[in-house]
């Protein structure tokens, strides 16, 4: 199932005007590339915090400025090899870079930092469901599944691309090392639901759960089919959320609209002039949370691009 061509789609070129002081938005931030219809509700589905900055961006800017019903989705935790190949607390990582797409939210919303934050169980799963305070219609979901890179997931690395294919379960993140190991919250405080292995069709049925609950019209993804250029594949957990995100839609009517990852690296820099400095300034609220992140020249790159895959 591939995404189809998103209409509306010319980029208005703004002049960026200096910001004197957060909260407030650069007047760039008001150049968006999807121009978001007065019906339309969006929900982002990836794999890790970061993907909706860097892939979908910045189309992804028109309904969080517009105040459109818009609900992004984490499958993963992100926590990637934080405390194995470094002395890093991997839960307290995954935290800041939940806190870190906080603050992206809120300073592109030109609101407080300011979130609700409540669990709901959707398809049986716990989900911890975020608000912004001043913006309630723009809310954040992180499921907390294990990260690909994670080696201390149910069965190792690749817990998601293991989990779409059905070899196996895994717990949610934290839930599979030892109680009491450094990053690894005690049990004694942790309910059945978090600590039952999660399958493949639990995530599809999470999906469906919070699909019905935030009635979306327009529904992103990642790629489903990276192609393979030059030997750069796409991240496999890029390539699971969007195949479960696209199995968790099907028999709905949606406009699918689906993003490159890592394939676009080389490919010619699309995002330019202010809507390029609002993705850099962005995306650099995000990366002062991210220790693990730098400034390697692929997330230079990413930040000058967005490609969405090609209609049928």
């Amino acid at each position: 199932m591939k995404g189809i061509r998103v209409f509306s789609a010319a980029a208005l070129a703004l002049v960026l005007v200096a910001v004197l002081a957060c909260p407030a938005v650069p007047a760039a931030a008001r150049a968006v590339a999807d121009r978001p219809l007065l019906w339309e509700q969006f929900v982002q589905v990836v794999a890790h915090p970061d993907d909706d900055l860097l892939f979908m961006s910045p189309d992804l800017y028109g309904a969080v400025q517009q105040d459109r019903p818009t609900v992004t989705v984490y499958l993963t935790a992100g926590e990637g090899q934080a405390g194995w190949d470094d002395d890093r607390d991997p839960v307290a990582y995954a935290h800041d870079r939940a806190e870190g797409l906080r603050a992206a939210y809120a300073f592109l919303a030109g609101a407080r930092n300011v979130w609700r934050t409540r669990t709901i169980t959707a398809g049986g799963v716990p989900v911890r469901l975020e608000e912004l305070a001043d913006r309630p219609a723009i809310r954040l979901a992180f499921a907390g599944l294990p990260d690909g890179g994670d080696p201390r997931a149910d069965g190792g690395r690749d817990a998601l691309t293991r989990l779409w294919e059905g070899r196996s379960c895994v717990r949610r993140f934290g839930q599979a090392a030892v109680p009491g190991q450094r990053g690894v919250p005690a049990e004694g405080g942790v309910s059945g639901s978090e600590r039952r292995c999660v399958a493949k069709g639990d995530v599809v049925a999470m999906l469906s759960a919070l699909y019905a609950r935030f009635r979306p019209t327009v529904l992103r993804t990642l790629d489903p089919e990276p192609p393979r250029r030059r030997g750069l594949c796409d991240h496999p957990d890029h390539v699971a959320s969007a195949r479960f995100a696209l199995a968790a839609a099907r028999g709905l009517r949606l406009r699918v609209v689906s993003y490159r990852g890592y394939p676009m690296t080389g490919w010619a820099p699309n995002v330019v002039g202010a809507l390029r400095e609002l993705k850099r300034r962005v995306f650099g609220v995000y990366l002062g949370h991210d220790y693990r992140v730098g400034h390697s020249w692929r997330y230079r790159a990413w930040t000058e691009r967005m490609y969405r895959v090609p209609g049928p």
